[in-house]
């Protein structure tokens, strides 16, 4: 009797640590998400990487590289918080560096690099790259027959006045830099200012900065807390249907730098723009 109860012992005892390992896990994952629309008509595959905070993943960010090229995405889609004001910055250029030789690439800044007090400097060495940097304007880009517009606002804490009216100028002359019938991407730092994406008409907003609220229990609460949004955040991270046919993709973003994270892995997201599904015997 007294092995049983010892075997049983053991075997909760593994338990509770196999489960306060995967809680505390900080190994990359890749998530993956569809977005269907009568604009698209083969298949474009975007990748998203935020708030990286200078974290690093392997030797030379191996790990983080085979993970980008596995996806092999058409664009890759930076939400800023790359670089950090409060670490060495050298894993936030290797990134850079290395998606910027790869693949078309558009950056828009984050709250941190305004932090650093160098912002400008970092754009032209982000641009230097080959990486395309968004500030209140949009780029056409092409994938096959597939024809988008990747359009990008810096982070509010870039205006001078510290908040946001730069940014809702920016915000404006995306709007109007969208084509019609031509898929419209917004790429942004912040995902709670939302009333004011609902009045653009982006097909897809994809925005970090929540950093997954930090803290989940899968199936019951999404986030615990997130900068600006406070204790239970309602965009902590995820697919999130705004408007009409317009989506928002929130990044848990990549950083290990900023903790806790409770079963809140890093994580590369992919979202795969698919052409509408037509209903049958219609």
């Amino acid at each position: 009797m007294t092995e049983y109860w010892l075997a049983a012992g053991l075997l909760g005892g593994a338990a509770v640590l196999g489960t306060l390992g995967a809680a505390v896990s900080e190994r990359l994952s890749v998530v993956n998400y569809t977005v269907r629309s009568r604009k698209i008509r083969g298949r474009v595959r975007l990748l998203i990487l935020s708030d990286l905070h200078s974290s690093t993943f392997g030797k030379e960010q191996k790990k983080l590289f085979d993970a980008v090229e596995s996806a092999s995405p058409d664009a890759v889609l930076l939400c800023g918080d790359i670089v950090d004001d409060r670490v060495t910055d050298s894993a936030a250029w290797a990134l850079l560096s290395f998606v910027g030789k790869r693949y078309p690439s558009f950056y828009v800044s984050g709250n941190h690099e305004i932090y650093t007090g160098r912002a400008e400097e970092i754009k032209r060495e982000i641009r230097a790259l080959g990486i395309t940097v968004l500030e209140g304007e949009g780029r056409p880009f092409s994938v096959g027959d597939d024809l988008l517009t990747v359009c990008g606002i810096d982070d509010p804490f870039a205006s001078p006045d510290g908040r946001g009216r730069m940014w809702e100028e920016q915000l404006r002359d995306c709007d109007r830099a969208r084509s019609k019938g031509c898929f419209s991407v917004l790429l942004t730092h912040r995902p709670e200012p939302v009333g004011y994406y609902k009045e653009t008409g982006f097909d897809l907003v994809v925005a970090g900065h929540a950093h997954g609220g930090q803290v989940r229990i899968p199936g019951l609460i999404n986030g615990l807390y997130a900068p600006n949004q406070g204790i239970f955040p309602r965009y902590a991270g995820g697919r999130y249907d705004l408007s009409g046919e317009q989506t928002m993709i929130v990044s848990r973003g990549l950083s290990r730098y900023v903790r806790p994270r409770v079963f809140n892995r890093p994580e590369v997201v992919t979202v795969d723009l698919l052409p509408e599904i037509e209903e049958k015997n219609r």
